[in-house]
């Protein structure tokens, strides 16, 4: 389970943008050398070197995906690990869309607290990721679930959110 946290966002994307030029760069060389020592173990094919070449790509894609993996807990990685497990908790309730707002519609205590993680959860990867276009809309959609809570007498937060919630939606 992933808690809202405080981020931030300029270290945040020097740790995006190196992680990510550093990944490509990886990448690149291991595909290059995996492939060029794939073509001279096995020799050069009659037809092309085209499965070597994608046997290098391949290899190479596992072992940084393996390398990012190993590496997630490391402190450099915390802000990046951080928002890519926010990502993957935030598509976990969308996934969940039609129930939710189902139960939303029934004043379900459940649903008011998953929205509310939801949209907490969005409007921090919007801030983070730059992504203005849609984020008034996101406040308007915070305002008036606040409103629906506030009617419905509830006191909660983001905070009383786990991901077994998302099971008691019917």
């Amino acid at each position: 389970m992933i808690k809202l946290k405080d981020i931030d966002k300029a270290t945040y994307r020097k740790h995006l943008k190196i992680i990510s030029i550093a990944g490509l760069g990886l990448l690149l060389f291991l595909s290059l050398s995996i492939s060029a020592l794939l073509i001279y173990v096995i020799g050069d094919l009659p037809e092309s070197n085209f499965k070597l070449n994608l046997a290098g790509v391949i290899i190479a894609t596992g072992l940084c995906v393996a390398g990012l993996y190993a590496n997630r807990q490391h402190p450099f990685m915390h802000e990046v690990y951080y928002v890519w497990q926010l990502k993957q908790a935030l598509n976990r309730i969308y996934r969940k869309t039609a129930k939710l707002e189902k139960a939303l519609e029934k004043n379900q205590s459940n649903a008011f607290i998953i929205s509310l993680y939801h949209l907490e959860g969005s409007e921090q990867v919007y801030f983070l990721d730059d992504n203005t276009l849609t984020m008034d809309e996101l406040k308007q959609q915070k305002q008036a679930l606040n409103e629906k809570i506030a009617h419905a007498g509830l006191q909660i937060s983001s905070a009383d959110y786990h991901p077994d919630l998302l099971k008691t939606l019917s």
